[in-house]
């Protein structure tokens, strides 16, 4: 979409999404996004020090359009809550073209304090110890972007190859389980390790050290 000479900070960073989508996070440069905002490169350090400042508010921006599930609702089970936030995040960065790498690469380990101190207290209040609680919850959103990076950036588009010539009875059976596997999705593997991962965690049912 063509753009004003007067530009602003949303629309820098807006410009800046839309190339990660046509192109991919690496074609993100201040040189084109000023050229596709119509206006010289130097203008744009009057809104950002650097690529980095840049990519950090875009970073910013796709959680902030897509990643809508941050807050516990009333009465939500801890696990429920996790969930619901780890899908949230996956579909944000899913929501965008290697934005699974630029929140990875961009991403910080000072999180919204408000929103922090609401998820701890809800795990905390289900038994959780207050260091297992957050260990839990990195450790998640450790999962979810690792499998968002694996999906987003995966050679055979989330494809099992087995490359092998054999017939015998034990390949046959593993190549018939890598399709029947690739045949439920991508969600349905996500969600399989996430509720793994929940269940690990649970207070009622282990003590984590």
């Amino acid at each position: 979409m063509p753009y004003p000479r007067r530009t602003d900070r949303d629309s820098i960073v807006s410009a800046a999404i839309e190339l990660m989508q046509e192109r991919g996070l690496d074609s993100v440069s201040l040189r084109a996004i000023a050229a596709r905002l119509g206006i010289r490169q130097p203008g744009l350090y009057h809104y950002f020090g650097g690529k980095t400042e840049l990519l950090d508010a875009v970073a910013e921006e796709i959680l902030c359009r897509w990643h809508t599930d941050r807050l516990p609702a009333d009465g939500e089970r801890w696990d429920e809550f996790v969930a619901r936030n780890a899908r949230s995040l996956r579909r944000a960065m899913l929501s965008v073209r290697d934005g699974a790498r630029l929140i990875a690469s961009t991403g910080s380990r000072s999180p919204s304090l408000d929103t922090a101190i609401e998820q701890i207290a809800l795990l905390e209040d289900a038994g959780f110890r207050d260091t297992d609680a957050a260990l839990a919850l990195i450790a998640i959103s450790r999962y979810t972007i690792g499998s968002a990076i694996e999906q987003q950036t995966a050679r055979d588009g989330g494809e099992i190859v087995v490359a092998t010539d054999r017939t015998d009875a034990a390949a046959s059976h593993f190549v018939d389980i890598a399709q029947r596997v690739v045949a439920l999705g991508q969600d349905h593997e996500f969600d399989t390790g996430l509720a793994a991962l929940l269940r690990g965690f649970d207070p009622t049912s282990r003590s984590m050290h």
